[in-house]
């Protein structure tokens, strides 16, 4: 094993030792009757899943009370439910017994539930990091990266505290949706467009909202098949890629489907538990716009969920469409990645039934982001994981999140010594950018003023040292 691998490995471990870690500590609703929590809701659809027919899996009968964790996301998560679940029978019946095994604490299935998320983490989420973090370095415009950035990257990327405390903490298996969402990505940046709309499509189905980056992966899929220079395409091949990559996303989804397909009755069923409008609003104490201004007007309790819905709809398109325009037209990879984010936060902070979860939908295209703008994506990704603080202390997380965020900022220390012996009037400071490239000093150090403009009003003595990446490259050998 050559020495990239061996550091890819130990980074890549370290992931999962933080994850096994967090799994040790309490989970959602635990011994908390009679709803428990989201841990006794994953257990509960492996539960309905394998003891009743497909049909009646969102359907509400004697055997499945909706009202009880009733099954509520697409029909990839009732698969990997009954996978599961089929599993716990081998293991132990009685973790998946029909209405007997509600509640069931015993460490036997606590460790079976945390090893199925692990798996997911390690099978699936865990590689698509890494070949996400490899896409962004390779496939982008962006200068060359350093080998000590990316190990820095990857590091963030591996051990970002929010999925980490709500997948293997709070309990969900967030990490097979948005992993499914980075493999598309990787795709996408690698310009295999079918394969990017099969994985993304399986993303939608696995949790609807996934629907945060269908935007952007809509224009620019869309702008890759538009005939012309840009695409070297005619008109017959952009029409034939169209058509391809439709075909791709309609097979998916009606094999996906098809259980529900054969009946009208039971497909609105479905669509019905996807998009619950009678859920109202928003859950708990959410970061977005509608929970922080509820606080002066009551939303939830004036306007009818209905109208709410609408207004939602309108604000969340109003925030988005800008950015998935501009990315339309000018189709660059950055951009796309840009659009990931700008998206995900609109739907974040206008659209319907948002829950503190959410915020992750943002966080992991601005981890792929990181490179292009550290500081500012390190800030973000503090905020998002801070932003969950009232769940997690609910599901007393307290003790984890401190032990895997207190330390993000750890792993990125930009060089600013103050050497005025603490009276903050005298700084040196060493800044590496792409925008460096074929810039003289002088040019490098009027970009440097221009951006602390304001902070150098207070500061007596400032000295710069200004390299691109590949020159930091040389000089941290």
């Amino acid at each position: 094993m050559n020495r990239k691998w061996a550091i890819v490995v130990c980074i890549v471990g370290l992931g999962a030792f933080l994850r096994a870690t967090v799994s040790l500590h309490a989970y959602s609703g635990a011994d908390k009757p009679p709803m428990f929590g989201d841990f006794e809701a994953q257990r509960h659809w492996q539960e309905i899943t394998v003891n009743l027919p497909t049909r009646d899996w969102y359907r509400n009968t004697t055997d499945n009370d909706l009202l009880y964790w009733g099954l509520d996301y697409p029909p990839l998560t009732a698969y990997h439910s009954w996978m599961c679940g089929k599993v716990a029978q081998l293991v132990d019946p009685g973790f998946v017994a029909l209405h007997t095994s509600r509640g069931i604490s015993s460490a036997a299935h606590k460790f079976f539930m945390r090893l199925t998320v692990l798996l997911a983490d390690i099978l699936i989420y865990l590689p698509a990091v890494y070949w996400g973090c490899s896409a962004v370095w390779k496939r982008t415009h962006i200068d060359i990266v350093p080998a000590s950035w990316k190990v820095l990257h990857l590091i963030l990327a591996m051990s970002f505290p929010g999925q980490i405390l709500i997948d293997n903490g709070h309990f969900q298996y967030n990490n097979i949706s948005l992993g499914l969402t980075i493999w598309a990505t990787v795709c996408l940046l690698h310009d295999r467009l079918f394969l990017a709309s099969f994985l993304f499509t399986l993303a939608l189905n696995y949790k609807q909202m996934s629907l945060y980056h269908a935007l952007p992966f809509f224009f620019y899929l869309l702008a890759k098949c538009l005939p012309g220079g840009r695409n070297k395409l005619s008109i017959s091949d952009a029409l034939g890629r169209l058509l391809r990559i439709g075909v791709i996303v309609i097979v998916t989804f009606t094999l996906l489907w098809l259980p529900w397909l054969r009946d009208v009755d039971d497909l609105k069923q479905v669509l019905v538990r996807v998009f619950p409008i009678n859920r109202g609003l928003f859950e708990d104490k959410v970061a977005n716009f509608w929970c922080t201004f509820n606080t002066i007007f009551k939303f939830k309790d004036a306007i009818p969920k209905e109208k709410m819905a609408l207004y939602c709809l309108s604000t969340t398109l109003i925030s988005v469409l800008p950015c998935g325009i501009n990315l339309f037209f000018r189709p660059t990879k950055e951009n796309f990645l840009l659009s990931l984010i700008n998206t995900s936060l609109g739907f974040f902070l206008f659209s319907f039934q948002v829950h503190e979860k959410s915020i992750l939908l943002a966080a992991i295209p601005i981890l792929l982001y990181f490179p292009f703008d550290p500081i500012t994506c390190l800030w973000l990704l503090e905020i998002a994981t801070f932003s969950m603080v009232p769940l997690l202390q609910k599901d007393g997380l307290f003790t984890a999140f401190f032990g895997t965020s207190g330390n993000l900022f750890a792993k990125y220390s930009p060089e600013v010594v103050d050497e005025s012996d603490g009276c903050g009037g005298k700084f040196s400071v060493i800044v590496v950018s792409p925008q460096f490239e074929g810039k003289a000093h002088l040019q490098r150090h009027r970009l440097v003023n221009s951006a602390l403009a304001e902070e150098l009003k207070a500061i007596h003595a400032f000295s710069q040292k200004t390299y691109t990446p590949a020159q930091w490259k040389d000089v941290a050998k």
